[in-house]
């Protein structure tokens, strides 16, 4: 179905045309696989720093025959408005199988990318930098002492360049030989008051 209607006006662009949808063709639906939900009812603090020790799935070998471009791209969006409020724990079920990302994998990764902006926001890298340090005390929800590497202030990054950053690591070292791609985005464009979501794609 092309999700376009018929008026009698010849002046209208045919379904999928450059111009995109008009006020009275309504969008194609965007297609979504199956979720299982696995986020929390509640928040939870997960305490443990996100590459120690390195996933499994970093070590694995990947399986041995993965289909390219197999899935289209979908989404998972932000918990919240801040990347501290982590991502919701939507596991797509018999997607991932496929590329050898197995239920625990994914929901490590996603928990970790929440962790990893917690530790951002207070001067802390679950990535590394380059004063390695033992753990710290801090406040807050970390309780009397949290586990991450300080950085210099010149270096310090934002939660956004840390959360991208161990995204990057997964791919390297999981996702991308396994025919996987995770991305960050803003919602809707360019205002963070929108939130972020993760495009995940099959490559």
């Amino acid at each position: 179905m092309s999700g376009s209607t018929t008026t009698g006006r010849e002046d209208l662009p045919p379904p999928y045309s450059q111009s995109g949808t008009t006020s009275d063709s309504p969008a194609p639906p965007t297609w979504e696989p199956h979720f299982i939900d696995l986020s929390p009812e509640l928040p939870q603090v997960v305490l443990r720093k996100p590459l120690d020790p390195p996933p499994e799935c970093f070590s694995t070998p990947s399986p041995l025959r993965v289909k390219s471009n197999d899935f289209p791209p979908f989404r998972i969006p932000c918990a919240g408005n801040q990347l501290a409020d982590g991502f919701r724990i939507l596991y797509p079920s018999n997607l991932l199988e496929k590329h050898g990302i197995q239920q625990t994998d994914w929901t490590r990764f996603l928990e970790d990318l929440g962790i990893s902006a917690r530790l951002a926001g207070q001067g802390l890298s679950a990535v590394g930098s380059r004063v390695p340090v033992t753990a710290l005390p801090v406040r807050g929800i970390f309780g009397t002492r949290a586990t991450g590497t300080a950085y210099d202030s010149q270096f310090t990054r934002s939660p956004r360049d840390e959360v991208q950053t161990l995204i990057a690591v997964w791919n390297q070292s999981a996702f991308e030989r396994r025919k996987l791609r995770v991305s960050l985005q803003i919602k809707g464009g360019a205002d963070t008051r929108a939130g972020y979501e993760l495009l995940v794609e099959s490559l």
